[in-house]
């Protein structure tokens, strides 16, 4: 709760050392923004900055224009998930650190999933589902917004959005003053972790700002349909999946029938968006953030995005016409902060938690050599492998997340294992967990980077172009370009408008060089190096 957001848990005090308050003070600098606003956009490619470029003429557009931009910038870590992906933008560094190995994974002790931000010591607030027991437990390390909340012995406000309950906590951290993510019935909702109650204003946000009052009228494309067929290819595709609650994977859709066929369609609609930035200015006011001398952070995760590039895929019209809109979405955010804050007042980061893959059958229907598993016919094959090559099932707990968990850690199990999957015509290379760690292969760097003790004891990667997903949609979660490379964008006055480096940059990077540029300390496991300061911040 925030009257002890600067006391350390004993979990992290017996991890890093504390450092000095004083050391931690945060410069009493003009150059210091009144506000932080932290913006993930979940599944969004970098090439769909240049792709839509022309398209743009709002904020992603202001962003591009006035921001300082990393081309070249890149996640090193797989796999390439939403919790691991928003730990590292916020912790500054990877899985084997911050601990968010995957969304989801496999716990040897419980013989059970976990999820990333489960916790059923804390109880929800907004809701009676049990499935708002989230919290950042998980999480090793601090994030820049609670070393900000250290700095400040409290004083700063750190508010995160999102639909999803990842989105919001890793941004938010262990300290910050509130998370929220969406309940389709109850709307806004949040964990004991932060707070008792929902402040009245939400209470009256949600009342007022119900998910399905976003879903009136029709969506249809907003510009003409030439620019989509240029840039996306035809509406019909048999590689895309209907949405849920629609009829057809076709424009226009029918806002209010999708919602009412099913209560969470607005999720992959431009409506799920637009909620997110309606409640993150309500915030704003309600708040008082950015209104004096003490950074504030806003921290918004456009989840929706996500959900409709998994049912539709990157060369869809229904994704490109998402990102136009948020293009919209993000104009009206930057305005608004004009008003509330003072332009130049806020500092934007902009960037995604990860990419997403072609589908592999409309891949492979223009001619690349790409390949779809149902991710159930993957693993019966490669137990099958397993099984040919004499290795007992019992011994094999658990498939997931490209990992194999083993009944124990004993290195010949563990090379037999590798040796037999890498038969599979799926398989590009296999790891034991010992030869990750020594391996200077970058494809085993990566997957080291993603891993810690609560990993698998053999990990694999597929071909480029492979996934074990369904014929419709895509996913995410390789180390490849197409997964790893995603937007960075900085924007206020430490950096410089316009300025675009081509030198490779990670993801890691943003804690420390944020950190830089409010004045307070990297968070406790910090690995990432600040990214280039203008000498005005310096």
């Amino acid at each position: 709760m925030k009257v002890s957001h600067w006391l350390i848990p004993l979990a992290l005090a017996t991890a890093w050392p504390i450092q000095s308050l004083q050391a931690q003070t945060q410069e009493a600098s003009t150059q210091a923004p009144k506000l932080v606003v932290s913006i993930v956009v979940d599944q969004m490619r970098a090439d769909y900055l240049t792709r839509f470029e022309d398209l743009y003429t709002g904020g992603i557009q202001t962003l591009m224009s006035e921001g300082e931009s990393f081309i070249n910038a890149h996640y090193s870590h797989a796999p390439t998930y939403t919790g691991p992906g928003h730990a590292t933008i916020y912790t500054g560094t990877d899985p084997r650190f911050h601990g968010i190995i995957a969304n989801d994974w496999y716990d040897a002790s419980l013989k059970r999933s976990v999820y990333c931000v489960e916790d059923d010591q804390v109880a929800p607030v907004g809701s009676s589902s049990d499935a708002h027991r989230r919290s950042p437990k998980n999480i090793r390390s601090t994030t820049w917004t609670d070393e900000l909340e250290w700095a400040t012995q409290g004083k700063a406000k750190v508010i995160a959005f999102s639909i999803k309950d990842r989105g919001a906590i890793c941004a938010a951290g262990h300290y910050g003053d509130a998370a929220y993510w969406i309940d389709s019935d109850a709307g806004f909702v949040s964990s004991s972790h932060y707070m008792d109650d929902l402040p009245k204003w939400m209470m009256r946000f949600n009342r007022s700002h119900d998910p399905s009052s976003y879903m009136t009228g029709s969506w249809d494309r907003l510009l003409d349909v030439s620019h989509y067929d240029a840039l996306a290819g035809p509406d019909q595709s048999d590689f895309e999946r209907v949405p849920k609650g629609a009829k057809s994977a076709t424009f226009p859709y029918d806002l209010k029938a999708m919602q009412s066929a099913y209560n969470g369609a607005f999720k992959s609609t431009p409506a799920g968006n637009t909620l997110l930035v309606d409640a993150a200015l309500v915030a704003v006011k309600a708040e008082g953030l950015g209104q004096d001398d003490i950074t504030d952070v806003l921290a918004i995760s456009f989840s929706a995005t996500d959900y409709l590039g998994h049912a539709m895929g990157p060369r869809s019209q229904e994704v490109m016409d998402m990102y136009l809109r948020l293009d919209l979405d993000l104009k009206h955010l930057f305005e608004s902060l004009d008003l509330l804050v003072g332009k130049g007042n806020y500092l934007v980061t902009f960037t995604a938690d990860h990419g997403a893959s072609d589908n592999p059958m409309q891949a492979k229907a223009d001619g690349f050599p790409a390949e779809l598993w149902a991710p159930a016919d993957l693993e019966a094959e490669l137990r099958v492998l397993m099984h040919l090559a004499l290795i007992d099932n019992d011994k094999v707990l658990n498939l997931s997340n490209d990992q194999i968990y083993l009944s124990s850690r004993e290195k010949d199990l563990a090379v037999a294992v590798r040796n037999a999957i890498l038969v599979h015509p799926a398989i590009a290379e296999a790891w034991t967990w010992e030869e990750i760690r020594l391996s200077p292969d970058p494809y085993a760097q990566l997957r080291r980077n993603g891993s810690d003790k609560r990993s698998g004891q053999v990990f694999y990667a597929l071909k480029p172009g492979h996934l074990a997903y369904g014929p419709t949609g895509t996913t995410h979660g390789s180390g490849y370009h197409y997964d790893s490379h995603v937007p960075l964008i900085f924007m206020g006055k430490a950096f410089n408008p316009q300025a675009m480096h081509n030198e490779r940059a990670y993801i890691r990077d943003m804690a420390p060089t944020l950190s830089k540029v409010i004045g307070i300390a990297s968070p406790s496991a910090c690995t990432g190096n600040p990214l280039w300061v203008s000498p005005a911040n310096k």
